[in-house]
């Protein structure tokens, strides 16, 4: 009896053990998987907190390229300008940055004038690190329908911009528009200093009137052009295509260096019997590499033609004479007549344009004004006009200096419908224009079309299509300005991008490790 139950106390004994075993362990289990998750919620909010950093970091670089505040090198020695940043943050977190182009330094905006930058940077919180990637790319003036980098610029009832308007001084909207006139805005809206009586306008994206400085004129390099011209760069492309450009004070076209160019008169796609190449002719002849003394290849030309001093221009860029083109002037451009453009396409038994291919937009800038010559009183111009350091204007305002338009049928208001009579319902239904132009309404029809762009350092003037006189006699708009909807799409060769506008091109992270 007494050896069961010494051994009934000792089972109870190995139990109770047992029991207390199991315990213990579920305790220290319980306490690991405490400090465990702890220790992940821990890692966690470093992390995050690393995550912050590192975008801090990538805002921060952001903004210095934006203000032109880096001070780009080649730390990595592989040719393309590179910056590198460091910084701590109030909270604890600290970044290092590496920035890259991805281009090769070249003119005086170095590595500001590159495509993209790609920046890495790397956030730290105690023991987290996150890395990210952002790339950003240039902006585009050729977004803008309007840009004026020193003045401000003003709207009358009824204006209605397509593309976006920027003023580097004020915009001015009229007051007591009905509301049927009130100023519309396709797209976005910026101004340096205010924009005035905002409520006469209808703003569809927004509108910013406290916008960030954009320099046009630290935008634009004519030495580097110059030098993709004449083929003397080692980087002489323009968007990955060509090698050289025309150079007008060579006269490779035979018109002397400062003649007028009639853009109806190149031929983009010639094949030369003798070689069997396409290549580039102007008036039949030749358009001869400077480089390497043989006619200059279609695959070789980059789009530029560059003038010292005066450039002169006029004729249509259609089928075989169709390829955008960025024509420069170290002085001003005159505009000849009508610049008209098609498409790239052509029938090639006629060799005839047939309205297919790629659509060509023109370019044109100048280092002082873009004048509007002795055109007639119905003038077209289809380019992008770029006055670097003053404005866009008529050469000569005497109303005597624009012939009457010949007599015959016009699209005056550029909807497709040619000779709409006895009205084009332009601006309203039942208004506007008789595009039959006959020897009763000649003199007194005024219809400038610019269908492009207008970039500019301050204002710009269209008189005499609004003189007194002009608009006293008229039936309809005399100055309309169409915004291109396909320029920012297919842009004129090396055409000037703004180097303080910057836009987010790509972002993704690179990894999320703990040291």
């Amino acid at each position: 009896m007494r050896n069961a139950l010494r051994n009934e106390h000792g089972s109870a004994l190995i139990l109770a053990l047992l029991v207390l075993t199991g315990i213990s362990l579920f305790g220290i289990s319980l306490a690991l998987t405490t400090i465990t998750d702890r220790n992940i919620a821990k890692y966690d909010r470093e992390s995050m907190e690393a995550l912050h950093a590192a975008e801090a970091g990538i805002a921060r670089a952001k903004r210095a390229i934006q203000d032109r505040n880096v001070t780009f090198g080649d730390d990595d020695g592989d040719g393309l300008p590179d910056f590198r940043i460091a910084d701590s943050l109030a909270w604890g977190g600290a970044f290092e940055i590496f920035g890259e182009s991805d281009v090769p330094s070249s003119g005086s905006a170095g590595g500001y004038s590159a495509d993209i930058i790609q920046i890495t940077s790397i956030g730290r919180s105690k023991g987290a690190y996150r890395s990210v990637l952002s790339e950003i790319r240039h902006d585009s003036f050729l977004k803008y329908a309007r840009f004026v980098q020193a003045t401000g610029v003003s709207y009358g009832c009824g204006a209605v911009l397509s593309g976006e308007v920027y003023s580097g001084g004020s915009i001015g909207l009229p007051s007591g528009c009905s509301s049927t006139e009130k100023v519309t805005f396709l797209e976005m809206v910026a101004a340096v200093n205010g924009i005035s009586n905002l409520s006469e306008g209808i703003f569809h994206k927004g509108y910013n009137d406290s916008a960030t400085v954009v320099d046009l004129q630290a935008s634009v390099d004519f030495d580097m052009i110059r030098k993709k011209a004449d083929g003397s760069c080692s980087e002489c492309d323009c968007d990955g295509f060509g090698r050289i450009g025309i150079y007008m004070d060579d006269d490779p076209l035979g018109i002397g260096t400062n003649g007028t160019i009639n853009l109806s008169l190149f031929d983009f796609q010639f094949e030369d019997p003798g070689s069997g190449d396409t290549v580039v002719t102007y008036n039949g002849a030749f358009v001869m590499d400077a480089t390497t003394g043989n006619p200059l290849l279609r695959d070789d030309y980059n789009g530029i033609i560059f003038f010292e001093g005066d450039g002169f221009v006029r004729g249509t860029a259609d089928g075989v004479a169709g390829r955008a083109l960025t024509i420069w002037a170290t002085d001003d451009i005159f505009i000849e007549g009508d610049i008209i453009t098609g498409y790239t396409g052509f029938d090639p038994v006629t060799r005839l344009p047939n309205g297919t291919g790629f659509p060509v937009n023109i370019g044109l800038v100048a280092s002082d004004y873009v004048y509007i010559g002795a055109v007639n009183r119905i003038a077209q111009i289809d380019a992008v006009l770029m006055a670097v350091n003053s404005n866009w204007r008529v050469w000569d305002t005497s109303l005597g200096a624009h012939p009457a338009a010949p007599i015959g049928n016009y699209d005056l208001d550029q909807d497709g419908i040619v000779g709409e009579s006895p009205v084009n319902h332009d601006p309203n239904v039942g208004a506007g224009w008789d595009e039959v132009i006959t020897a009763a309404n000649r003199n007194d029809t005024w219809v400038l079309n610019i269908n492009g762009p207008i970039i500019t350092y301050n204002g710009g003037s269209a008189y005499p299509w609004n003189a007194g006189s002009v608009l006293s006699a008229a039936s309809g708009p005399t100055r309309r300005y169409n915004y291109d909807l396909d320029v920012t799409d297919y842009p004129p060769p090396c055409f000037p991008v703004p180097l303080n506008l910057w836009v987010d091109h790509a972002w993704a992270e690179i990894y999320d490790v703990e040291n």
